[in-house]
């Protein structure tokens, strides 16, 4: 099993490396939400969630599962079926850690809208998704703050803190140097005494710029540089003790549980896709198996978390946040089809530390739009905050430590979610 520990106690990781990462001691404390890592799982397509996470079984206007049931963890409440045994498993295992969110707005139809707004909010081009915003906050921390292993990303401003992996093992390529024969004009690699020769005459030229480099935006230039060399360094180190083959999920999972646990990545994204999500025909077939897939591999997923040695903590699963969603939901009626359309009202799953977990926040009204709650006590009552993308994300960037004002300004985090 590859860890951190084993990582950083190889002769491959030299002094630049540990600090760089600022690797510190590890304390068995709670982390605070600063040290916080995230990981999410977006689903393509639109999942429906009176499948799993909304309870509507006492609402006629909503077409329930004949051979379903409500079930309860504590005060969470989710949708049992025989065909999903692992969604039953992962609720008795990390219930009472998890936060369902019900009722979330997303005011959109449209898959590509319904992506941006799920991810950021709005549809404003230049609006950041709350992974690159979580990941900008601690940018100097991580090689790769936000890594992009599946699924999409709207970085925004903080461009220059997300790397996609790529589906062909283009980072792997790049690391390697590989990747300079795969352009349309491949170039072939030098040499190693070459290379040694350039990386020698490079570090000569970059040590005499330093001796002579004038204050202001010369200096400032100069150690972007010095900073970037060493992350380049880093990761080439990892080219060997990383798997980077993401043709699985459960190779996505493996290579983002082990960047975050190595400190590469504070963030990371995943796309989870079985069959389609979006069950315009035979919806309940369709989403049942999408569902006992998705919370099958999450369960995979947990047990890889907790593998994995913490920064700060035991365990990485002591200090990663799972956000669970999808970018809408499915009307609450079938159609001729028996599938359901699309639906402007979602429901989302947040699980990890740092939450006051075992609850739904937020629900559906009998026409199946999203009830309004209370932010403080996170209670449903008649004029309260409306459940939005953008009061999900406001939400993680308190349980972050982030100040969303300045990113969703107005919008009130629902911090009777945060424990």
């Amino acid at each position: 099993m590859l860890t951190r520990r084993s990582l950083l106690s190889s002769s491959l990781v030299g002094a630049a490396g540990l600090g760089l990462l600022g690797v510190p001691g590890r304390a068995l404390a709670a982390p605070s939400g600063s040290r916080l890592k995230f990981l999410f799982v977006m689903n393509y397509g639109g999942w429906d969630p009176t499948r799993v996470f909304a309870t509507e079984f006492a609402n006629p206007n909503v077409d329930m599962e004949r051979d379903a049931e409500e079930a309860s963890i504590g005060d969470l409440r989710f949708v049992d079926h025989a065909n999903r045994p692992s969604v039953r498993t992962f609720f008795e295992r990390y219930g009472r850690k998890s936060v369902i969110f019900n009722g979330l707005l997303v005011p959109s139809v449209a898959h590509e809208n319904c992506l941006r707004i799920a991810l950021t909010g709005s549809t404003a081009q230049d609006r950041s998704d709350w992974g690159a915003i979580l990941a900008g906050s601690r940018s100097s921390d991580f090689p790769i703050p936000q890594v992009v292993v599946g699924g999409p990303s709207f970085p925004g401003e903080f461009g220059a803190f997300v790397t996609r992996t790529g589906t062909s093992g283009q980072i792997e390529g790049l690391l390697s140097g590989d990747i300079a024969a795969w352009s349309d004009t491949p170039v072939g690699r030098p040499a190693a005494r070459a290379d040694d020769v350039m990386d020698a005459y490079l570090a000569r030229r970059f040590a005499a710029a330093a001796d002579y480099s004038r204050p202001g935006r010369e200096a400032v230039l100069r150690q972007g540089l010095e900073v970037a060399l060493d992350r380049s360094r880093y990761l080439k180190d990892l080219l060997n003790l990383v798997n980077w083959n993401t043709s699985s999920f459960s190779g996505q999972m493996r290579l983002a549980t082990d960047l975050l646990g190595l400190q590469v990545s504070r963030v990371a994204t995943l796309a989870f896709s079985y069959n389609s999500w979006d069950t315009h025909v035979a919806n309940d077939t369709n989403q049942s198996a999408n569902f006992e897939a998705l919370f099958s591999n999450l369960n995979d997923l947990m047990a890889m978390l907790q593998e994995q040695p913490g920064e700060t903590t035991a365990t990485l699963a002591e200090e990663t946040v799972l956000v669970v969603l999808s970018e809408m939901g499915r009307t609450p009626l079938l159609n001729g089809g028996e599938g359901k359309d699309h639906w402007p009202y979602t429901s989302a799953l947040v699980m990890g530390p740092g939450l006051a977990g075992g609850r739904v926040i937020g629900g559906y009204d009998s026409y199946y739009y999203g009830r309004t709650v209370d932010p403080a006590s996170g209670d449903v009552t008649d004029g309260g905050t409306s459940l939005s993308s953008e009061v999900l994300g406001a939400t993680l960037l308190t349980l972050a430590g982030v100040d969303p004002a300045e990113y969703t300004p107005g919008v009130s985090a629902v911090t009777a979610a945060i424990g």
